[in-house]
């Protein structure tokens, strides 16, 4: 069985088709052009958008407390006790 046709042409044919029968369609200067879709979006959005941008703005790694470890390490006074450690293991937040 072979299928062979102009999909994209039909389809867009359909969709033209469409828009004429609807009214959807807008002439300028005597070109057809279909109406734009809009998007707005909420307050809280917005300040979503805003707080991700800020954050990707911050570092990866915080150079002073990764030196402050690494200092405390040298001088062999960065004590974690066992509940600790295993706390932080456990927890969900480290995932």
């Amino acid at each position: 069985m072979r299928i062979s046709s102009n999909v994209p042409g039909n389809v867009a044919k359909i969709y033209q088709t469409y828009q004429t029968q609807t009214g959807q369609t807008e002439t300028i200067s005597g070109t057809k052009f279909a109406e734009q879709d809009t998007v707005q979006l909420s307050d809280q959005a917005k300040a979503i958008h805003e707080l991700i941008k800020s954050t990707k703005d911050l570092p990866d790694i915080r150079e002073e407390k990764v030196a402050q470890i690494k200092d405390a390490i040298t001088n062999n006074t960065y004590n974690v006790t066992p509940q600790q450690l295993a706390a932080k293991m456990l927890s969900s937040e480290n995932v």
